[in-house]
């Protein structure tokens, strides 16, 4: 397994983070998904994205979000957790999530959340070893062009 680096990502990362994100995404436009991922680092402070890297290359990516809830007080959740293609299976997604719950364990969170697409079974492989659980489901009303803005 190659070293892998772990950090929280800048603004100065953005085209990195895009490029991962991309493949995330593929019918997405890249300027939208630039767009995005700029506009909720300049509108939500309590967001972050945190990078993992082989050799200073990035190899993949997690948004998270920490914040309070009703029904489970405080929680961090992953957002669009991505591996480059060409680093997966070398335990990038692994290591990401040994970092991820290290920090939701020292902000205090009562959970680790994500969602998954449907259709995403190897992710799911990986969730389920990593100990999550399926507590429900995510409904979505699509209301315009989700790849454009």
């Amino acid at each position: 397994m190659p070293d892998i680096e772990i950090r929280q990502l800048t603004a100065d990362d953005s085209l990195a983070a895009t490029g991962l994100l991309a493949h995330l995404n593929p019918d997405c436009p890249t300027a939208v998904l630039r767009q995005r991922y700029e506009t909720i680092l300049a509108e939500h402070p309590h967001f972050r994205s945190i990078g993992a890297f082989i050799d200073g290359e990035p190899a993949g990516l997690a948004g998270i979000w920490i914040a309070t809830k009703i029904w489970c007080g405080r929680y961090l959740e992953i957002d669009n957790l991505v591996v480059h293609p060409l680093h997966r299976d070398q335990g990038v997604a692994s290591a990401l999530f040994a970092h991820l719950e290290d920090l939701a364990r020292s902000e205090e969170c009562n959970l680790l959340v994500l969602d998954s697409y449907t259709s995403n079974h190897p992710s799911h492989r990986l969730y389920h070893r990593l100990g999550f659980e399926i507590w429900g489901y995510h409904f979505v009303k699509p209301l315009a062009d989700l790849n454009s803005e």
